[in-house]
């Protein structure tokens, strides 16, 4: 089991075989690097080397064993001669160098080999060490290697699913591709499959379990690994199922978490998920009361950005509290962070933030949608200009918007954008309202681009909106305070109705 350089020896597996890689999307690609003999100079391929005959085009060529390179080089000055008859170049060294290019495949490569003996928590700390000076490899690059030993079918099918999250069927047929267009990487499917088969959290039992460990005795059984794998293997198809998974994606969509982009927590997805499947099969929850404790599970762990921080620790804590019954344990760890300080205090101050992608400004988004709200002043619905089925047209009909313009701050005195993009400042409006508006004070473009709207309407999307009634008469600060309040006021609701 190679545990550290995979990304080297695949490389130069791809190049001398040539064979293609797996993008990041799952999709084939060729590493294809050129060769220069007269320079001595390697590119990657483009279309000028391609059409150039100083350059060979794939270094293959070269390295194939069953390739001659007396073939090769005689190939490549035959091109030469017939493409660049008025230039003049040494054949000998540009037979050298090839020569010399073939032999790499005769170069010896350093290998630390590691003792069979070794404790397999050992190994992985070891992996986990070497890997932290080159790419960012954890503990679940390690259960994946695994994998590959113990059930390859299993992570071929892990890898099928996260593919086909990312392209739409083309044949209609049943795939992971999902209303919301979330992309799953193996790793949340692994920690999924492992919260739910072992109720544990940290993935550094992963791979103790799929190697055997007794964890009382810390001994490693050929019994308990094939028993462990069979366990996996169970966990592992509730979890790939796709009726579960669409089942459970609805159940995020209908929270109002219409896109991907709105959810800025996997883990918190992805936990979601396991207790969803634990809740099912485990503790066979009527589907109806199931959907919504998971509904607000899943907003609560967003909400408090629970897994931020300590994330393995809780989510085993989390998974460990499940007695024998499930929605009231959820139910308790919730009342027990959603205290009448944390709605009056704690999230009106997480609201004071200039970032757009603030959890609470996401579930503020959400709680939105949820209500069915419309954009602002628009008969457009907030949820439709948020499908990821308008993602091309999105940026050209809708805009977010100053109530409060930059401009028109930054003339009053404000200098600091961290203080003029405030997301309590922030509202979806259509782009032509927003030009209309452009720098105006409040005072001056509220009646402009009013008039033309019957009164009953404007105040409803200011209700809608959570926007205090009068603030075109308030300071700027008056303004934000008052509205974080009313924000806030609106995903209590909401939670409370889901």
């Amino acid at each position: 089991m190679v545990i550290d350089g995979q990304q080297r020896l695949t490389s130069l597996y791809s190049v001398i075989y040539n064979k293609p890689v797996l993008t990041k999307n799952f999709k084939e690609k060729p590493l294809n690097i050129s060769f220069n003999p007269i320079m001595e100079k390697f590119e990657v391929t483009n279309a000028a080397i391609e059409k150039d005959p100083r350059w060979i085009k794939n270094i293959s060529e070269i390295l194939l064993p069953e390739n001659s390179t007396y073939k090769v080089i005689q190939k490549y000055l035959r091109d030469l001669k017939s493409k660049l008859s008025d230039e003049r170049y040494d054949e000998e060294i540009i037979a050298s160098r090839i020569e010399k290019l073939r032999r790499i495949l005769s170069y010896p490569l350093n290998v630390i080999e590691l003792s069979h003996t070794l404790d397999p928590e050992t190994v992985a700390e070891i992996f986990v060490r070497i890997n932290s000076t080159g790419k960012s490899l954890n503990q679940s690059d390690f259960i994946l290697t695994l994998l590959s030993l113990y059930w390859n079918e299993g992570r071929k099918e892990l890898e099928k699913f996260c593919e086909s999250s990312r392209m739409f069927p083309e044949d209609n047929t049943s795939s992971s591709y999902n209303i919301i267009g979330i992309k799953p990487d193996p790793e949340y499917l692994v920690r999924a499959t492992v919260g739910y088969s072992f109720r544990k959290g940290r993935l550094r039992y992963a791979y103790l379990i799929l190697k055997g460990r007794d964890f009382e005795n810390k001994t490693i059984s050929e019994n308990l690994r094939v028993k462990n794998i069979n366990l996996y293997k169970e966990g592992h198809q509730k979890v790939v199922n796709l009726t579960n998974w669409h089942d459970f994606v609805k159940i995020i969509y209908s929270s109002g978490f219409v896109n991907d982009r709105l959810i800025n927590s996997k883990i918190a997805f992805f936990v979601s998920y396991t207790l969803y499947l634990i809740g099912r099969y485990d503790f066979t929850i009527h589907h109806k009361e199931l959907e919504s404790i998971i509904r607000k599970w899943f907003v609560f762990s967003v909400l408090t950005q629970r897994y931020n921080t300590s994330t393995e620790t809780l989510i085993e804590q989390d998974f460990s509290s499940l007695k024998s019954d499930f929605i009231g344990d959820l139910k308790k760890i919730m009342d027990a962070e959603l205290t009448q300080d944390f709605w009056g205090i704690t999230l009106p101050e997480r609201l004071n933030s200039s970032s757009i992608e603030n959890p609470a400004f996401r579930v503020y988004t959400a709680a939105l949608v949820y209500n069915d709200e419309n954009v602002f002043l628009s008969d457009i619905k907030l949820r439709d200009y948020l499908s990821p089925a308008v993602k091309n047209v999105r940026k050209k009909m809708i805009d977010l918007h100053h109530i409060f313009p930059k401009a028109y701050l930054k003339r009053i005195g404000y200098k600091e954008n961290k203080l003029i993009n405030q997301v309590a400042n922030l509202v979806y409006i259509e782009y032509k309202d927003n030009l209309e508006i452009s720098d105006k004070p409040p005072y001056e473009y509220w009646k402009e681009i009013t008039k033309f709207y019957p009164e009953d309407k404007i105040e409803n999307h200011i209700r809608s909106h959570d926007i205090p009634n009068g603030f075109w008469g308030m300071t700027y600060e008056e303004f934000l305070a008052e509205r974080r309040k009313m924000m806030a006021a609106r995903i209590r609701k909401y939670f409370t109705k889901l």
